[in-house]
């Protein structure tokens, strides 16, 4: 138990270190697990106040014990779904098997570890879920003291079955795409088209009050068929049934101690099934193709890009739903949506907002230094310049980024914006998308991480894309001083655009100066 605890202890830091470590500054311990705790709190908040304002619609109705069972669905359908694609990584085919395997601790320490830590993040989401819900519910319907002590100890159970579910279905879809030469590629289809219908299932159901509450309970009543652990929750919790409240934990506990002794029994043929990877026996050597290094080097960004499904899945998706969202705008009555005609006027005025969003969000750059890992000192050693190499790197973003051009045009369109306007989004995306190209080369070069276990730690859990992100989001602020300095007309989107056009000069020469002899001391 010693060293289990001691793998746990071990791998929580390393992963920590991945997501909070910046350049060479001191690591804090301490202060890496405050950031977490930090972020928990504020994200608890965040859902304090939503599960606030949905339980006091539903109260209005007579409704409100449906809360607890749409919540509780809600963080189990979440655990599912963000652990179907970390199984592969986390508990199964991650990058440390070897390493681990050949300690001196045994397969059950080391089945142990990973399961614990698999439930430990998602523990996390339960929380930030669950025990805000708790609160609000409480305000609101100020139920006895059982409840907050049914609901504290089954959140401890909420996310073991909806684990057990997502890691035996990500087990067989991993096994499934090992097989196939394109299983990236699958692995991104399969994915985007999951967010999708998430979100247009949200779309579809819309209505008044009255309907959304009538919606709720028939929703509510399908969760129970399909997921019968929701009503035993909601009957422990509201009802203070202690027979419900002893069948959902020794239902949660006991599948998953089985699933736990099935893994260690299974851990070592499923790992060399998903680490096997097929090889080709077709081979031909064709034509040898030549081109300019910078060719070269752009063609070297692209193949490492779509090599990774985590990479594209956090930088490429805003772009995505930008564009699917600006196509579906033409089939619906936008007006309808917005909640009338001064909400739709708003949206017009702002329209550039909703466009630069999504590209701020779809940074590749912020990542794209540290991605190297290892392998920087080759970057290093290439006979080509270091802007040579940021070039190709803001490339690739901007070739991420250039539907938004065509979605900016569509927007104009779908608004019934005048010429002008159209126009100056069109240039206000392009700055936009080079903005932030540049700016998230230039952070990651300030705050680089080459020691990282796991993509994801520095394509979105990393100190750089964190900076890049929110600290990009400054400009929606400068929007609105022009804005408020040229309140009517196109004045503001022109010198808005002009704004970034200096900015975006501003940025390419710190890259030939400080980003060129940043890029020689790493």
């Amino acid at each position: 138990m010693k060293k289990t605890f001691r793998l746990v202890s071990v791998t929580l830091w390393a992963v920590l270190n991945d997501m909070l470590v910046i350049g060479k500054l001191g690591r804090k311990r301490k202060a890496m697990y405050a950031g977490v705790v930090l972020f928990t709190l504020l994200m608890s908040v965040l859902s304090f106040f939503y599960n606030f304002m949905m339980g006091s619609g539903l109260k209005m109705f007579d409704s409100l014990d449906i809360l607890p069972a749409i919540i509780v669905s809600a963080a189990s359908f979440v655990i599912l779904m963000t652990t179907i694609f970390k199984i592969k990584g986390t508990v199964f085919g991650f990058k440390d098997y070897e390493l681990l395997m050949s300690l001196p601790v045994s397969t059950t320490a080391v089945v142990a570890s990973r399961l614990i830590i698999l439930y430990c993040f998602n523990f996390l989401f339960t929380i930030i879920l669950i025990l805000p819900m708790t609160i609000a519910y409480g305000i609101l319907a100020r139920p006895g003291f059982g409840f907050y002590i049914m609901s504290l100890v089954l959140m401890f159970a909420v996310p073991l079955i909806p684990l057990i579910t997502a890691s035996v279905l990500g087990t067989v879809i991993a096994y499934i795409l090992s097989k196939f030469r394109r299983n990236n590629l699958l692995n991104i289809i399969f994915s985007i088209s999951l967010m999708l219908i998430i979100i247009a299932l949200t779309f579809a159901f819309r209505g008044d009050e009255q309907e959304l509450v009538n919606m709720s309970k028939a929703i509510t009543q399908q969760v129970y068929g399909l997921y019968p652990l929701a009503r035993l929750y909601t009957n422990a919790v509201i009802n203070s049934d202690v027979l419900a409240f002893f069948l959902f934990l020794c239902i949660s506990v006991s599948a998953f101690i089985l699933y736990a002794l099935i893994v260690k029994r299974l851990f070592k043929k499923i790992n060399t099934l998903l680490m096997t990877g097929q090889t080709r026996a077709n081979f031909k050597l064709g034509k040898i193709k030549t081109g300019s290094p910078l060719k070269a080097l752009y063609s070297k960004e692209i193949k490492r890009y779509i090599s990774s499904s985590v990479y594209v899945l956090n930088t490429g998706i805003g772009i995505v739903l930008l564009t699917i969202s600006t196509i579906a705008g033409f089939f619906v009555d936008l007006e309808g949506i917005m909640g009338g005609e001064l909400m739709f006027s708003l949206a017009k005025d702002n329209a550039v907002l909703y466009l630069i969003i999504f590209i701020m969000v779809s940074c590749t750059s912020m990542a794209s230094i540290s991605i190297e890992g290892k392998n920087f000192w080759i970057l290093k050693t290439l006979p080509v310049t270091p802007m040579a190499i940021f070039i190709s790197k803001i490339a690739l973003n901007l070739t991420i980024c250039l539907p938004a051009l065509l979605d900016a045009v569509l927007i104009g369109i779908l608004l019934k914006l005048d010429f002008l306007r159209i126009i100056l989004m069109f240039f206000i995306a392009a700055a936009s998308a080079l903005f932030i190209s540049q700016y998230g080369l230039i952070i990651n070069l300030m705050l680089p991480n080459f020691s990282w276990t796991a993509e994801v730690a520095v394509i979105k859990q990393s100190a750089a894309s964190v900076v890049t992100i929110f600290s990009s989001f400054i400009f929606f602020a400068v929007f609105f001083i022009f804005k408020f300095v040229i309140p009517t007309g196109a004045g503001a989107y022109l010198g808005y655009l002009l704004f970034m056009l200096i900015v975006d000069m501003i940025l390419y020469c710190i890259l030939k100066s400080y980003g060129v002899k940043r890029f020689y001391s790493l």
